[in-house]
């Protein structure tokens, strides 16, 4: 199913020259197979991308059409952009509202925060919704998936995900009990963004 959607999302996308929001817009109706057609994934271990920072979405793109990220659908999906519309699809799906939602899928207030969360407002924010670091664009965490936060954890550590070496090092000091109350924590902070 998900190799059909990756066909039709390519029918769409290659004849676009110069992307308009309305072709931008019709162009990454795909994506919302995965990501969610009003912004909250399906399946949980998929990031909310909606409204997450503009400057991350880009790295990211680029990481993964260069190979640096890996994820088979994801590889296909930013090979197929051409380099010059990716700061435009990321500054379309930077410009949605992120879900009115806490990530844990439970709109519960979120679990006290773990000592570890201190190190992650260093890059992340004091609010946990992303920046420019000292390490390149850091996303928003707030609020995301519980399940995509730890997963990408566990990838850190184990060292399966290699494109930021500081988050490596990072998470390989997290035991697994920690990374879970952290991704918990995270999860549970759910309020919308100040744009």
């Amino acid at each position: 199913m998900r190799r059909i959607a990756f066909w039709v999302w390519l029918a769409v996308w290659a004849p676009l020259p110069g992307l308009a929001q309305e072709q931008i817009g019709a162009a990454l109706d795909t994506c919302w197979s995965c990501h969610g057609a009003s912004g909250v994934p399906k399946d949980p271990t998929v990031p909310i991308i909606w409204g997450q920072r503009a400057d991350y979405l880009e790295a990211q793109l680029r990481a993964y059409r260069a190979g640096d990220r890996e994820n088979q659908i994801m590889n296909s999906m930013a090979e197929s952009l051409r380099r010059a519309d990716i700061p435009a699809v990321a500054a379309f799906i930077a410009g949605k509202d992120w879900p009115a939602t806490s990530g844990d899928g439970s709109g519960a207030a979120p679990n006290a925060a773990p000592n570890a969360v201190a190190t992650c407002r260093g890059c992340h924010g004091a609010e946990l919704m992303g920046g420019v670091s000292p390490v390149g664009p850091a996303p928003r965490l707030a609020g995301q998936t519980a399940a995509y936060l730890k997963a990408q954890m566990v990838a850190f550590a184990h060292g399966e995900r290699l494109n930021q070496e500081t988050m490596s090092a990072l998470m390989k000091a997290l035991d697994g009990e920690t990374q879970t109350a952290l991704a918990s924590y995270l999860a549970g902070l759910g309020a919308p963004p100040a744009k």
